[in-house]
């Protein structure tokens, strides 16, 4: 891929978000650039509208599974989004508060809803008494609201996150070894010529066709990875699905299987 693409993040360089991209974009040589936006919604319209090239989303966690809202974007009949791009990282969660402060002052705890998702466990049962909020905003801004404070809010963050900000490390890897997969969506149709990732989405119901469409991709080299489904709402036994196939193929053999199928759309072909 010889194209040179910006690609949105979540609030700066220290965020989880922020660094998947900034692995993303050492991985792929097709990113050139990362622009930051101040919320998660917004980098997803800024690719969905086209006005950025790629947006690095969660696909899925360790803990917690398919990401609901990805899932849903891609899956809708009218999607016209495209994975090109993916990369997992760990967490790596810490517990960071103003300098001078201990863990027995906390009362309040600020994060992000992923960050806090997988270190609710650890929180809860350390910091029983502390109030857990979710900003709708980013760990950045996390942080500058523990600058800020008396010393008795903390936030969960990175820590790079941290080291930029001057907070202390109350408590590290909080998280359990938790793992997220990032994806660059895109309107951009995938062209990657030798994908060995491919994503499938489609509405199929009980006539067997989607039995067929995973059998013919089979037959080219790739096999079924993981299964997404969402009732329709309309009739029994039928669902929008997300198909991800792992294998060795190519990219117009991908097409010509998918094809076939009214149904199915080629929703992401990439190297991971």
């Amino acid at each position: 891929m010889t194209a040179r693409l910006t690609l949105g993040a979540l609030g700066g360089p220290h965020t989880f978000n922020g660094q998947a991209a900034q692995a993303m974009l050492r991985r792929y040589p097709q990113f050139t650039e990362i622009r930051y936006f101040p919320t998660s919604n917004d980098v997803i319209q800024a690719a969905m509208c086209g006005g950025l090239d790629a947006a690095c989303a969660p696909e899925q966690t360790s803990k917690n599974g398919f990401h609901p809202a990805m899932a849903a974007r891609m899956t809708a009949p009218d999607s016209r989004l495209h994975v090109i791009a993916e990369m997992a990282r760990r967490y790596d969660c810490s517990l960071l508060g103003k300098p001078g402060s201990d863990l027995g002052q906390v009362r309040r705890v600020l994060g992000h809803n992923g960050s806090i998702a997988h270190s609710r466990s650890w929180l809860e049962q350390n910091l029983p008494r502390a109030e857990i909020e979710i900003v709708d905003t980013h760990s950045e801004v996390a942080a500058r609201s523990v600058l800020d404070s008396d010393g008795t809010i903390a936030s969960v963050g990175s820590p790079a996150l941290g080291m930029k900000f001057g907070l202390v490390e109350l408590a590290a890897k909080i998280d359990d070894g938790s793992v997220v997969n990032y994806w660059a969506v895109s309107l951009r149709e995938p062209d990657c010529a030798s994908p060995n990732r491919l994503l499938i989405t489609g509405r199929f119901g009980g006539d067997g066709q989607m039995s067929t469409l995973i059998a013919g991709l089979g037959s080219i080299g790739y096999a079924l990875w993981t299964v997404h489904s969402k009732e329709s709402g309309r009739v029994l036994y039928e669902y929008d699905y997300m198909l991800r196939f792992a294998g060795n193929g190519t990219l117009d053999g991908a097409r010509g299987v998918v094809s076939h199928f009214g149904a199915a759309r080629l929703a992401g072909a990439w190297q991971a």
